[in-house]
């Protein structure tokens, strides 16, 4: 979790050697090997969970969070000062619909010490903290949380309160005589319900064995064991870790204890698919839990949900990871146990004659070897499609991944080849039986890294790399900073294949918009020369100065060489704010079109019911879908709503699930019947509720809130039925004081469409007022006039901006 001694992310000289583990040694082509003929045992997907990732109900999405097969949460205890969201029973509601059925998964790990405001937590003594788990514990053994709670009574013991990374045998005892007296209490106060320790911030293993000596002959083991890998040496040192532990309990007489590694990898590994595939590889060898670690802000999923609904290439990952069915299989990778490498996870479903393999880790080119598929099964020849699934930092909204190539041969001995691959991505490989029709070839795409453009009063630094895991991912571990004067500029030089239009994507980060003339948070810009021709381009405020989103912008190129400078001022004038650089990315201009393959979609084998596509769209609007005659969308807030594909369907940005009997989806635009859009200032507004100047905002207003009951109302006129409603909103409110933790705070809504109470819905922090996100909702209209009222009773709700109102499937 959150270190005492932790610095803040430096920026180091780019030219001194990195400190911690070597790196690996380079390998030309290397090649991984999935052997299918060789189970290892039931998929468990266990590398699924977040420490903090959920912050509260709704917070990310079920769009999200259903796709994902969620094995384990870390929280803290209902009403714990430590952060304003993150509560166990938020999180078991979670579980509950998104997570596996009741069983050794789908549990919430509480940090109870999470009860304390101070990090590290304020040392009260023994007595008095046992005084404060009798009054939280017993109200969070509800019926509802029944069966999901994992208790875990001490966080890093061996920094916080025990100081255990010595080996001091006083220390030990000291711990170890409050682990026996609050593990005793805490089965008084809670029969039945799970302990997990001692949960160290490293592995230590002189002080587990005391540990687990002391907890066997006082019978106060824990049924979990829980540490922490929060090292870039990890990806090394884990399975020696996961065997001296095993090697352990079995020279004590002690029975094999589930294991949760309830706190792994840095913000190096978070948000980039090439690095997690290495973590998720190492815990699924061993069959072990794990959750991503908390750095940044509640509710993000550790990278993966830049907003409510909005994946991340993190996301996808997670995904394609927790779609792996039937069991894994022996993959052996050209360096095992080696950071930065390729490394793999491979699984068979027999049952559904499916096959797939995640890899990544290297760049350059790899092989992956299928060996072992059986031709009786397979028959003859079955295809394997290679996919890109792309970073796209820790802010920035990602697509499905991309089809590159796709190859057929036997099923026993198959090699594919991946060219030129990116570090930071990661590669899912589909296998299916027999042959498929030749792949339509991938939008171009090039890649250019601002440290290595002409840079005009700037800096580069070095970010993320082995001998700083604190530090942000970067691409090519390094990015362009200090660009705040009036002649500071990034210039690149790009060659494209072709002239016509092309997806400029501007990766960038800066602290809530700070810029030296800002008075307050806000969005900064740049001014954009592409060939000489100038415009501004507008940046949404990120949550520091590392923490790296996209913006898109459309620009038309000549064949060849061609000039893209991002700058401070120009002709035109000069930007407001700063940003830094971390690369842009051109690729070729072409219909947004997705296609998701029915043999991999989502099925539940006891339900019998059509399978689950988890559909992407870059932005609100309709599309045509094909492969089905109907279907039924899952709404945001899990409504069930039949739709005809024969018509339009309106999606909103980010994941839409369609549940639907198709063997291929195809999805692409289309054109409806448009929006009613409703202003800030055109809402009927009561209570504490006034109109606010933002220049920011759509046309310049937003509705703020001054205490409870206050509320606004929008009136409009719409045909019967279901409806999308996407509220435009900023929620700039923070609580202050944690050492590194930005502790955004969400806000809630409570709707009343047409004088009917239609739910509580919770607005997550945008990171400034001066920001605005979507959240999606569907509502019923009836014909003719209808109003939608907002407000919240239990205190202000967030800043709206406007409203939108579409026919879901006109």
């Amino acid at each position: 979790m959150q270190h005492p001694e932790r610095p803040e992310a430096m920026n180091p000289d780019p030219t001194a050697p990195p400190a911690g583990p070597s790196g690996p040694v380079p390998q030309t082509n290397p090649r991984l090997v999935a052997d299918f003929a060789t189970p290892t045992g039931p998929v468990l997907h266990g590398a699924t969970g977040s420490l903090y990732g959920v912050a509260e109900d709704g917070v990310p999405g079920d769009e999200l969070l259903d796709a994902l097969d969620l094995t384990t949460l870390a929280v803290k205890p209902d009403g714990g000062a430590q952060h304003p969201g993150g509560d166990a029973s938020s999180a078991v509601a979670v579980l509950r619909r998104n997570g596996r059925p009741r069983g050794t998964a789908g549990v919430a790990f509480v940090y109870l010490q999470d009860l304390f405001a101070s990090w590290p937590y304020e040392d009260v003594g023994i007595d008095l903290y046992h005084e404060r788990l009798c009054a939280i514990v017993p109200p969070m053994l509800t019926e509802a949380n029944e069966g999901r709670l994992v208790f875990v009574p001490f966080n890093e013991p061996d920094w916080i309160w025990y100081a255990l990374k010595e080996d001091t045998p006083a220390r030990f005892d000291r711990f170890m005589a409050d682990w026996t007296t609050t593990v005793r209490l805490l089965r008084r106060l809670a029969p039945g319900v799970p302990i997990a320790g001692p949960n160290e911030a490293y592995f230590h293993g002189r002080f587990l064995r005391h540990f687990l000596r002391r907890a066997r002959d006082t019978g106060t083991l824990p049924e979990w064991t829980a540490w922490h890998e929060l090292s870039p040496k990890s990806l090394a040192d884990f399975r020696g870790h996961h065997a001296e532990y095993r090697e352990l309990e079995r020279s004590l007489g002690i029975e094999p204890r589930p294991v949760n590694i309830d706190e792994y990898a840095n913000n190096r590994d978070l948000s980039v698919p090439g690095q997690l595939v290495q973590w998720a590889a190492l815990f699924e060898d061993a069959k072990v839990h794990a959750d991503m670690a908390f750095w940044t802000a509640a509710g993000g999923y550790s990278g993966a949900a830049p907003q409510t609904n909005v994946p991340s290439g993190a996301w996808w990952l997670l995904k394609a990871y927790s779609g792996m069915t039937g069991t894994t299989v022996r993959v052996t990778p050209p360096q095992p146990d080696t950071p930065d490498t390729l490394q793999g996870i491979a699984s068979l479903d027999a049952a559904r004659r499916t096959a797939q393999v995640l890899a990544g880790g290297c760049g350059g080119d790899f092989t992956v070897a299928l060996e072992g598929l059986d031709p009786e099964l397979w028959g003859p020849e079955v295809t394997a499609t290679v996919h890109r699934i792309d970073w796209t930092g820790y802010e920035g909204a990602a697509g499905p991944p991309v089809a590159l190539s796709r190859v057929t041969g036997p099923p026993d001995r198959l090699e594919v080849h991946v060219p030129q691959a990116d570090r930071m991505a990661a590669y899912w490989i589909a296998i299916a039986p027999g042959t498929a029709p030749a792949l339509e070839a991938p939008p171009w795409r090039g890649s250019w890294e601002a440290e290595h453009a002409r840079i005009t009063s700037g800096e580069v630094a070095r970010q993320g790399h082995p001998g700083e895991g604190d530090g942000f991912a970067a691409s090519g571990e390094h990015d362009v900073s200090g660009l705040n004067m009036n002649d500071s500029a990034v210039t690149f030089t790009v060659e494209v294949p072709a002239a016509g239009g092309y997806d400029l994507a501007v990766f960038y980060s800066h602290m809530y918009g700070r810029g030296a003339e800002a008075t307050e948070p806000q969005p900064a810009q740049q001014v954009l020369a592409v060939n000489g021709a100038e415009r501004f381009v507008e940046y949404p405020s990120t949550m520091n100065w590392q923490h790296r989103s996209i913006v898109h912008v459309p620009v038309r190129l000549r064949a060849g060489e061609n000039t893209v400078e991002l700058s401070k001022s120009g002709a035109i004038g000069t930007a407001r704010g700063e940003v830094a650089l971390d690369k842009i990315v051109l690729t070729e201009d072409r219909p947004e079109r997705g296609s998701y393959d029915g043999a991999f979609a989502r099925r539940d084998a006891d339900d019998g019911e059509d399978p689950v596509f988890d559909v992407y769209a870059a932005e609100d609007r309709y599309h045509r879908i094909t492969g089905a005659d109907r279907g039924v969308l899952l709404g945001p807030q899990n409504q069930c709503v039949p739709v005809d594909l024969s018509r339009p369907v309106f999606l909103h940005a980010g994941i839409n699930r369609l549940r639907a009997a198709a063997a291929r989806l195809g999805v692409e635009p289309a054109e409806g019947p448009g929006f009613v859009e409703v202003d800030a200032a055109e809402a009927v507004r009561s209570g504490g509720s006034c109109l606010i100047v933002n220049d920011f905002a759509h046309r310049g207003h937003v509705i703020g809130w001054n205490g409870r009951g206050a509320g606004a109302a929008i009136a409009f006129e719409a045909a019967a039925g279901p409806h999308a409603l996407i509220v435009s909103y900023a929620n700039g409110e923070r609580a202050e004081g944690h050492q590194y933790n930005v502790d955004i705070v969400t806000r809630h809504c409570d709707l009343v469409v047409n004088g009917k109470p239609a739910g509580r819905y919770p607005m997550r922090g945008t990171w400034t007022w001066n920001d605005f996100w979507t959240y999606p909702m569907i509502v019923d209209l009836a014909a003719g006039r209808n109003t939608i009222a907002f407000g919240n009773e239990r205190g202000p709700t967030a800043e709206f901006e406007r409203f939108r109102i579409a026919p879901l499937n006109p």
